[in-house]
C-alpha cells in the first residue's frame, strides 16, 4: 500500500527510551489521524489508558472460551479506520497497538460467519500476549447470521469474501510502521470457522501479508463468488508457514479431502515443510466437546509450543522448528485454565496417531509421542 507518513513517527521510541510520561505517548497515538493511506481514512486514534477499555455492545454472543477481561488490558493505542477500495466499500477497522511491552509481532484475527462486526474478544487477547493486532467487520455491519447486505452488492461480497482482511493487514501494518518506527518482525492471522477461511485465502491471493496462518475448521466454500482453492505455491515459496486443525465431531472429511487436493497439487514432501493437519479427537467447532478441546486457539501469556499450536506455529516460523503435536486439554470449565483438568491427549499431526513411549503411566499425556 502506498503511504505517506504526515507524523513524526520516532516520537513513541522516544517515549519508551527515556521513560517519557504518558501524555508524550497519547500524542504518538492522536497523531496517528494523520496518517493518509491509500483507500482508507483514519477516523480516531487515542491511548486508552490501563484497564479502562470498554467494548461496545457486541451482537455476537460471547462463547465460555472468549477473552471477556477488558478492565485487565494494559494501555494500548486504539485507531479506528474505514476502507473504501471499491465506491460500494465500507469496511470498519480497528487497529490495536500495545502502548509498552510490544513484542514486535502483528496478528491478524478474524470474524465468524458473515462477520458484521469487529472481534473485539479477539484483539483483547492478542493484546494481552503483546501483540499489535487488528480486526475488521468485513465490510458490513450485522448480526454474523445475517447476509441480506450482500443482495445486488457484489463490490460488499468481494469485501467478505477476500478483500476487506486483506485491506485490514495493509492498513495495520502501516500503523504500526507510523506508530513504533519499525515494520513488525513478524506477521500471523490466526482465526476459526469463516476465520479460518479467511486465514486460507489470505494465504492463497495474498502471500506477502503474513508469515503463518492458524486456521480453524476452515469454511473453503463459504465465500459468495470466491472460494479457497489451495493453490499455496507462492505462500511456501516465500516460507509461510500453515497449521489447519479440525473437531472430529464436526464433519471434518471437507477439509480432510481438501487437504488431499493439496497434497496432489504440491507433493507430500512440499506440503510436509509447509503446512500440517491436525484432527481432534471428539472436539466440535472450533472447540467444546467432552474430549481435550485447548490447545492454544485462544491465546494465553505462558503458552508454550508443547500445549499451544499457535506457539508452535510461531516457532516454526521464526525458528525453523516444524511442530511435532501438541498435548490438548480438557478443562472443567471450558476456556478457563484456572479451573480442574479433566484430561489430556497428545495430538499428532495428521495423520499420525500418538503412541507410548513406555517410559511411564499410559494415563499420563506427557509418556505418549508422534511417530516420525
Amino acid at each position: 500500500m502506498k503511504h505517506e507518513l504526515a507524523i513524526c513517527s520516532s516520537a513513541f521510541a522516544l517515549a519508551l527510551c527515556c521513560s517519557a510520561p504518558l501524555p508524550s505517548r497519547a500524542q504518538s497515538c492522536t497523531a496517528l489521524r494523520n496518517l493518509r493511506l491509500e483507500n482508507t481514512t483514519v477516523t480516531a486514534a487515542q491511548l486508552v489508558d490501563s484497564g479502562k477499555f470498554v467494548p461496545p455492545a457486541m451482537v455476537r454472543r460471547t462463547s465460555p472460551e472468549f477473552f471477556t477481561a477488558f478492565n485487565t488490558l494494559p494501555a494500548f493505542c486504539r485507531v479506528q479506520a474505514v476502507a473504501r477500495p471499491s465506491s460500494d466499500s465500507e469496511i470498519n477497522i480497528e487497529v490495536w497497538l500495545p502502548a509498552t511491552g510490544w513484542n514486535r509481532r502483528y496478528l491478524g484475527v478474524g470474524n465468524g460467519s458473515f462477520g458484521g462486526s469487529i472481534s473485539y474478544y479477539r484483539l483483547g487477547e492478542s493484546l494481552r500476549s503483546g501483540y499489535a493486532t487488528s480486526s475488521t467487520d468485513t465490510g458490513h455491519r450485522g448480526a454474523p447470521s445475517q447476509s441480506a447486505w450482500a443482495v445486488d452488492h457484489p463490490e460488499k461480497q468481494t469485501d467478505f469474501d477476500y478483500r476487506a482482511v486483506h485491506e485490514t493487514a495493509l492498513t495495520a501494518k502501516a500503523l504500526i510502521q507510523a506508530f513504533y518506527d519499525s515494520a513488525p518482525a513478524r506477521s500471523y492471522f490466526s482465526s476459526c470457522s469463516n476465520g479460518g477461511r479467511q486465514g486460507l485465502m489470505e494465504a492463497e491471493r495474498y502471500p506477502t501479508d503474513y508469515d503463518g496462518i492458524l486456521a480453524g475448521a476452515p469454511a473453503t466454500r463459504f465465500g459468495f463468488r470466491t472460494f479457497v482453492s489451495g493453490d499455496f505455491a507462492a505462500f511456501q515459496k516465500r516460507g509461510g508457514k500453515i497449521i489447519i486443525y479440525h473437531g472430529g465431531n464436526d464433519r471434518p472429511a471437507a477439509n480432510l479431502d481438501f487437504l488431499s487436493t493439496v497434497r496432489r497439487r504440491m507433493g507430500d514432501s512440499t506440503v510436509n515443510n509447509f503446512l500440517q493437519f491436525y484432527l481432534l479427537p471428539g472436539m466440535g467447532h472450533c472447540g467444546s466437546g467432552n474430549e481435550p478441546n485447548d490447545f492454544g486457539q485462544w491465546l494465553r501469556p505462558g503458552d508454550t509450543p508443547q500445549n499451544s499450536l499457535f506457539s508452535a506455529l510461531q516457532e516454526w516460523v521464526e525458528k525453523d522448528v516444524r511442530p511435532n503435536g501438541v498435548i490438548a486439554t480438557k478443562f472443567a470449565i471450558d476456556g478457563d485454565p484456572k479451573s480442574t483438568v479433566v484430561k489430556k491427549r497428545r495430538v499428532c499431526p495428521y495423520p499420525r496417531i500418538a503412541r507410548s513411549n513406555r517410559l511411564g503411566s499410559d494415563s499420563d499425556s506427557a509418556n505418549y509421542v508422534c511417530p516420525q
